[in-house]
């Protein structure tokens, strides 16, 4: 079951009912958006419109509806041309997505559907909305299609991540598990790469980026309009190790217009976001508080005259659109700079948004001249909002799909995806090329094996008059998921009916354990040992480890 890279051509539609249609308008391979049509029965269905003009579209019949998965410009960028050429065709997203869009026309032409609720956009065809993380507001799209006594259903997840993050709680895979769909289209972004979990990307991000500022640097970020920027900012304003401290966060006009969308989304529909945002934004602004430290301000455009009031001092972080003139930040500050670039950035793609400079335009180049002393130092760091190689695999062995479609990715990694071994023997994976229609076949037995099952791992118990010790193999600290559970060296008990659930502490919630302990009792923060909530006594087990103030260890040391 090799990976179908170019297949026979079809028609527009196929009505037996026994196939599915796939047209490839843009896969998403570069700077290439994302936009599939469907052929379901005798209905067509259009998966986001993120191509450049509907040329690839041809002379093709207008769809019966538009899903619209989320606000990045990569997946919506044709929708006000498509509604041009069918005004009368109905384009479907979340209202999040549409509270976050920046053309109003467009988001007014858009009919908001409901989480998790089916609504029949054809007859006999439904479409059900599913979190899908990534973006405040993205989606995913179940099909269900109902055939005399036969029921097919289709999943697209468009861009998804089953991480949460700091600003939207990730792709709910626990209810959608075992879902069996006919055909499940997701994206390969990340190819079979590994990454760090979300948390550890996070701090290593903020310990490289203390370092730059200990130096008295202007530390600038490159963000496009929607997503990266706000996590980042969030990221700062909730960390523990800046939490309180004296530093000033620039955010140049367009991003600061988007930071503003997401304000107007939070006071909508709290919902779209994660308990902890709601929690925050009760006691202080998510983005704009001059009051608390680190403040965050917006870089006001330069004046006529170029005042030297204008000017700001390091340490410094910059938050800013690539497109946004260098001269708006640079003529501000004639010290020492950095860039911290994202890994795999496309700062071609995110300066096409505002469409300002032609295809020669080098953001960084210019930057590094626009400077004081035409020396940059340059930083790049992880921060994804996508599932990587064992997030995706894990995505599709919990769906167990018959079809796999692979799209929106570097073809190179899309292609090493296809061919693992794991998904070659259990489905028919498909990797669509533009121009190139696949034809997805229903009517053959294909059954998948069932997954395999989760490790379990036996341990013992030891009971003392202060303790309760569990002793389990040092084989189950070699899965990737172990890193994130020990993070901190602190974990929290709670039954839940006759079962004892563990789970690590995140070093995020540090901050929030405040001290109401006796001043006699034998705990770590009466220890002289413990400092910036952390144990610095060698000879105890919890030596170099954040740790809560109610913790303690034989080697406690009465301060």
């Amino acid at each position: 079951m090799g990976a179908d890279v170019v297949s026979p051509t079809i028609g527009s539609t196929i009505a037996d009912g026994e196939s599915v249609g796939c047209n490839p308008y843009g896969v998403g391979h570069g700077q290439e958006g994302v936009s599939l049509g469907l052929a379901i029965g005798p209905h067509r269905i259009l998966l986001d419109c993120g191509i450049e003009d509907l040329a690839a579209l041809g002379s093709d019949p207008p769809p019966d509806a538009v899903f619209y998965s989320h606000a990045h410009f990569d997946h919506g960028r044709g929708l006000s041309l498509l509604l041009q050429r069918w005004p009368q065709v109905p384009i479907y997203a979340t209202a999040a997505t549409v509270a976050l869009l920046a053309d109003r026309a467009l988001a007014q032409s858009i009919r908001t559907l409901p989480w998790r609720v089916p609504v029949e956009v054809a007859d006999n065809l439904t479409m059900e909305l599913w979190p899908a993380g990534h973006l405040p507001g993205a989606a995913c799209a179940l099909l269900p299609y109902i055939l005399g006594a036969k029921r097919y259903r289709l999943f697209y997840t468009g861009d998804c991540c089953l991480s949460s993050t700091r600003l939207v709680d990730g792709l709910p895979l626990a209810a959608l598990r075992g879902l069996n769909p006919d055909v499940l289209i997701v994206e390969g972004s990340l190819g079979t790469a590994r990454y760090p979990n979300r948390r550890q990307q996070e701090n290593q991000l903020v310990k490289r980026l203390r370092s730059h500022l200990e130096q008295s640097r202007c530390v600038v970020f490159p963000a496009p309009l929607m997503g990266l920027g706000q996590e980042l900012l969030m990221l700062w304003r909730s960390h523990y190790h800046f939490t309180g401290q004296p530093l000033t966060i620039w955010v140049d006009p367009a991003l600061a217009h988007s930071c503003d969308a997401y304000l107007e989304l939070l006071a909508q529909m709290p919902a779209a976001f994660s308990r902890n945002v709601q929690n925050f934004a009760q006691h202080q602004s998510i983005f704009w508080d001059e009051r608390i430290n680190p403040t965050i301000k917006r870089l006001p455009r330069l004046s006529d005259d170029r005042q030297q009031a204008d000017t700001f001092e390091a340490p410094a972080v910059l938050l800013v659109h690539p497109a946004t003139p260098v001269a708006l930040y640079c003529e501000r500050y004639r010290g020492a700079w950095s860039a911290f670039l994202p890994e795999q950035a496309n700062l071609r793609a995110w300066q096409t948004q505002l469409d300002t400079y032609g295809p020669t335009y080098d953001w960084f180049d210019s930057f590094k001249n626009a400077t004081s002393s035409g020396t940059v130092q340059l930083e790049t760091y992880q921060l994804y909002s996508h599932c990587d190689g064992d997030g995706t695999t894990q995505l599709i062995h919990n769906l167990r799909p018959r079809h796999v479609v692979l799209v929106h990715g570097r073809l190179d990694y899309l292609s090493a995806l296809a061919n693992l071994d794991s998904l070659q023997s259990r489905y028919q994976v498909h990797i669509p090329l533009p121009g190139n229609p696949l034809c997805l076949r229903l009517d053959t037995e294909f059954a998948s094996p069932p997954p395999p099952r989760e490790a379990t791992f036996e341990g013992t118990v030891s009971e003392s008059i202060d303790q309760v010790s569990l002793k389990l193999p040092p084989t189950i600290a070699t899965d990737v998921r172990w890193q994130k559970f020990a993070e901190t060296g602190i974990i929290e008990a709670q039954w839940q009916g006759e079962n004892l659930v563990l789970r690590g502490v995140d070093p995020s919630e540090l901050g929030n354990i405040t001290n109401r302990l006796a001043p006699d009792r034998a705990v770590c923060d009466n220890c002289q040992f413990y400092q910036q909530r952390s144990c610095q006594q060698p000879r105890s087990p919890l030596f170099g480890r954040l740790v809560a103030p109610d913790g303690h260890c034989p080697e406690f040391m009465a301060r």
